[in-house]
C-alpha cells in the first residue's frame, strides 16, 4: 500500500510577518530616559579682570546634599519641603524691612542719578572700545535700571546685592532625584517671585511673557534685574 503524502505548511511568509512585527514594536515602543535640566548659559564676554572684593557671609546661602541624601542649609539639616521658604526668605527679607535677619543678603537702593552716572561712564568707555560686548551689555542693563527708577514714585528701587548668591554643593553619591528636586525648588522660587512682581507692577502674567516679543523681552529683562537667578555649583565633593 502506497504511503500517503503529508501536505506541508508554507512558512515562506512567516519571516516577512515577523520582520513587520519587529519594525512595528521598534517604532511604537518608548524608552524611559533621564530628563536633563535646561539651562541658558551666558555668552562669553570680555569682562575686565575681577578685583575679588570680599563677599559678606550673609550674602551667600549655602545649600548642600550629602551621600545619604541629607539636605543641609547653612550647616543645619532641614527637610526638603522646608527649602522653599528658606530660599524665598533669602530673596525677599531685606527688601521689605531694614532690620532683617543677619543671615539675609544686603539690598542696595538704586537711584535715577546712579543710572545716569553709570550709563554715561560706560558709554564713554564704549567710544574707546566700540566692539566690547561687555560695555554694550552694561549700557543696556543700566538703561533698564533707569526705566525701573522712572516707574517708581521715589525714582529709586531696591536691588539685591551683586554678591548675593546661592551656593549649591552635592557629593558624588547624592541621588540624581534629590539633585533635580532641589534645582526645581530654586527655579520655582525665582519664577514665583517674578510672577508676584509682574502682578504688582501690572505687567501681566509672567508665564505668558515671550522672550521673542520685544515688549515682553523688555519686561523679562527688568524681572531678571529685580529677581536675579544667581546659583553657583562648586566642584562635586567626593
Amino acid at each position: 500500500m502506497a504511503r500517503r503524502k503529508i501536505d506541508e505548511i508554507n512558512a515562506g511568509s512567516m519571516a516577512d510577518i515577523a520582520f513587520l512585527l519587529l519594525i512595528f514594536f521598534l517604532v511604537t515602543t518608548t524608552m524611559e530616559v533621564d530628563a536633563g535640566i535646561g539651562k541658558t548659559l551666558p555668552l562669553k564676554l570680555d569682562i575686565p579682570p575681577p578685583t575679588n572684593p570680599p563677599v559678606p557671609e550673609r550674602n551667600v546661602l549655602k545649600i548642600s546634599a550629602n551621600l545619604n541624601d541629607g539636605l543641609m542649609v547653612e550647616d543645619k539639616e532641614i527637610q526638603l519641603d522646608e527649602l522653599y521658604e528658606v530660599v524665598y526668605s533669602f530673596y525677599t527679607a531685606n527688601r521689605f524691612q531694614n532690620d532683617a535677619d543677619i543671615n539675609m543678603p544686603n539690598f542696595k537702593v538704586i537711584t535715577l542719578n546712579d543710572c545716569k552716572v553709570q550709563i554715561k561712564t560706560f558709554q564713554d568707555q564704549l567710544i574707546l572700545s566700540p566692539s566690547s560686548k561687555y560695555l554694550k551689555n552694561e549700557v543696556a542693563k543700566w538703561k533698564t535700571k533707569r526705566e525701573l527708577c522712572l516707574a517708581s514714585p521715589d525714582r529709586a528701587y531696591k536691588e539685591i546685592a551683586n554678591s548675593a548668591i546661592i551656593r549649591f554643593a552635592v557629593q558624588s553619591k547624592t541621588s540624581y532625584g534629590l539633585y533635580v528636586e532641589i534645582h526645581n525648588i530654586l527655579k520655582t522660587v525665582v519664577n514665583e517671585l517674578r510672577k508676584e512682581t509682574c502682578e504688582k507692577m501690572e505687567w501681566g502674567d509672567y508665564y505668558d511673557l515671550r522672550d521673542d516679543d520685544p515688549d515682553d523681552h523688555a519686561i523679562i529683562e527688568k524681572l531678571r534685574i529685580l529677581i536675579p537667578e544667581r546659583i553657583i555649583e562648586p566642584k562635586i565633593d567626593r
